[in-house]
Order: C-alpha cells, then sequence, then structure tokens
C-alpha cells in the first residue's frame, strides 16, 4: 500500500514524497508510483487549488488525496471532469467517473474491442431497460449488462427529458467498468 503524504506539488526533490514527475508520484517510502500521460503535468499550488475548487469542493485533505490517487490510477483528468468529487455535509465524498471517463480508460487500454447499447421499451414506447455489450480483443465472450430503468431514473432533470439517453449511459458505465476491472468509482447516475 502506498502511503501519500501531501497532495502532489511541486518540489526541487523528485523523490520527495508528494512530488510529481513524468515518472509518476513519489510516495513516501521514496518509490514513484506510475501514473499515465494526462497527469503528466507538473500540479503547482495553483492547479492543485483549482481541481479543489471545481471538482473536490468541500472535501477533507484524505478525501482529495484519495480523489487524486484514483485520478492518477486510471489516469484520468480532473479540469476535464473525466473524474470529480461531490461530498454533501458531514457524508464521506464520493468519487464519480463519467461515462466518458470509462470510454477512456477502455480506449487506452488497447483491448476495446467496441461496444453495442440499446433501450428497449414498453407498449406505451416508455424506457424498461438499457442494456449493453462490450467486445474486448483479448476475451473470447463479451460483457453484457442489462439495467432497469425503475431503478435508477430520478424522474427529474435529463432523466425526465432524455429517459433513453440516460439509461443507456448507465448500462454503458457498468459494462465498461465490469470489463476493465474499473472499481472504486461510479458514474453519478448509477447513484440515483
Amino acid at each position: 500500500m502506498v502511503d501519500y503524504i501531501d497532495v502532489p506539488v511541486k518540489k526541487l526533490d523528485p523523490k520527495e514524497p508528494g512530488a510529481i514527475s513524468n515518472a509518476g508520484v513519489a510516495a513516501a517510502d521514496g518509490t514513484i508510483v506510475p501514473h499515465g500521460p494526462n497527469m503528466q503535468v507538473v500540479l503547482d499550488q495553483k492547479k492543485i487549488d483549482l481541481i479543489k475548487a471545481k471538482v473536490a469542493g468541500n472535501c477533507t485533505q484524505t478525501e482529495f488525496e484519495l480523489l487524486m490517487y484514483l485520478a492518477a490510477k486510471y489516469d484520468l483528468d480532473p479540469l476535464s471532469k473525466q473524474i470529480w468529487a461531490v461530498k454533501f455535509q458531514d457524508s464521506p465524498a464520493q468519487i464519480y467517473v463519467g461515462r466518458d471517463g470509462y470510454l477512456q480508460i477502455a480506449h487506452r487500454s488497447g483491448q476495446f474491442d467496441g461496444m453495442k447499447s440499446w433501450v428497449e421499451y414498453d407498449e406505451k414506447d416508455n424506457p424498461v431497460k438499457g442494456k449493453c455489450t462490450v467486445f474486448r480483443k483479448d476475451m473470447s465472450h463479451p460483457f453484457e449488462t442489462e439495467v432497469l430503468f425503475k431503478e435508477y431514473s430520478t424522474g427529474k432533470n435529463l432523466w425526465a427529458t432524455k429517459p433513453s439517453v440516460m439509461i443507456i449511459k448507465v448500462a454503458e458505465s457498468v459494462c465498461l467498468r465490469k470489463a476493465f476491472s474499473i472499481s472504486g468509482v461510479y458514474d453519478p447516475d448509477e447513484m440515483g
């Protein structure tokens, strides 16, 4: 387990805990935790403050460090809103990745071989379920997911105006997470 001392900031010694370099994030034990090309920018205090303000409002230091750890682990850019945190009052922060963030992970793996998604409707043309199939180049069988509209719809905002789009996003997010072993994060539309 990597023990992070501080949020990554620009430091003179690239092996000092919390420092970020092109090789990765320096951990407390002096090892470098690699990260991908999206996070290969130096995070000075100004960028850290911007990330906190835009995608991690009200998070504790520990929650913010977890957000940054997951962003580095999955090579997602918080400032492009591929990953973000939401905190309500005293509850623990929820860290979210949107469907496009999941697609980014899938494409970057080199194993993504396409995806099919669709909605099934009832006799009144109301969405009943979203389905998704994800294909991987290195697997002989696809990953399939089926999500029920009644289990996810809030009936508000885009769920009221674009219900088919929303249930497809949930189906795709769930299926991509399964197909590429993505854990610790969810799409906010999965949470209701």
